[in-house]
């Protein structure tokens, strides 16, 4: 699949060196203290775009930036919805506006 890449990339005339693949390891979504249960066949899944929608672009970012792709992850949708200390999202927000209002 990689290799595919890099050779549309070719064929588009631009070179190579200019595609960075990182390969992450699975994200379990965890919701109500359960693992979300997905199945390609029966249809049920999780998009992106779906998750996104959920928790917001920059609780994803924040959730996915805080480990190491090499690392498995589970991406607990209750913690990434609250708006509490407990989200470490929420908190870095108040904090930062916390500062902005002392500086």
């Amino acid at each position: 699949m990689i290799a595919n890449l890099k050779k549309g990339i070719e064929a588009l005339g631009i070179d190579d060196k200019c595609l960075k693949i990182i390969m992450i390891q699975l994200v379990r979504l965890i919701r109500g203290g359960k693992e979300v249960r997905m199945s390609k066949r029966a249809g049920e899944f999780v998009t992106m775009d779906d998750l996104l929608e959920q928790v917001g672009v920059d609780v994803a970012r924040w959730f996915f930036l805080e480990r190491s792709p090499n690392t498995h992850m589970d991406f607990d949708l209750d913690l990434a919805r609250e708006r509490s200390e407990k989200n470490p999202v929420y908190y870095v927000q108040y904090a930062h506006t916390r500062m902005a209002s002392i500086l």
